[in-house]
């Protein structure tokens, strides 16, 4: 059933020879050796017109650093260490005044103390935070004042209150005839 014509192993279609599996034919490398043109040199062309590597240089191959961007050199993403402080008593005195809307005005009264005192500390040390200190004692001053008016204002209607409930005047439901 077969014309005669059928492959062989080792034979192409043309009847000539072909290396089989793991066999290399003429002029072709074998396994772990490299043939003329495979790498490096192409036949035919010029050789490269760079030379072997040199001795290692300075970093970046002699190229000018890139120019600063917009927001000037980055630093790992921390600010720089250099400046002056800001004085730990003015956060505070602005901790505890801002605490003023939650504690009461219990957190007023260290506001003021502490603002004060931050605020002869930095004049001695040259500290920052000077801002933060008399916002600390400002707030310190009007949160207090605000509760001072507000126990007054309560008390005062309080007393005006208990005053007017006890004059018979006060309550004319009782006697509609008046």
């Amino acid at each position: 059933m077969s014309s005669g014509s059928e492959d062989q192993p080792g034979q192409g279609q043309s009847g000539q020879d072909q290396p089989g599996p793991g066999q290399f034919g003429p002029g072709q490398p074998g396994p772990g050796q490299f043939g003329p043109g495979q790498f490096g040199q192409q036949p035919g062309m010029p050789p490269p017109g760079y030379g072997p590597p040199g001795p290692y240089g300075p970093a970046g191959g002699g190229w000018p650093p890139p120019p600063p961007g917009p927001y000037g050199p980055a630093n790992a993403g921390w600010p720089p260490m250099a400046g002056r402080r800001t004085n730990s008593l003015a956060i505070a005195a602005l901790c505890c005044a801002i605490g003023q809307a939650i504690a009461g005005p219990l957190a007023g009264i260290p506001a003021i103390v502490l603002g004060a005192m931050s605020l002869k500390q930095i004049q001695v040390s040259g500290e920052e935070g000077r801002g933060m200190a008399i916002t600390g004692l400002v707030l310190g001053v009007v949160g207090l004042i605000l509760f001072v008016l507000f126990v007054i204002f309560a008390i005062a209607v309080f007393h005006g209150v208990t005053t007017n409930f006890n004059n018979p005047n006060f309550n004319n439901f009782s006697n509609p005839s008046n």
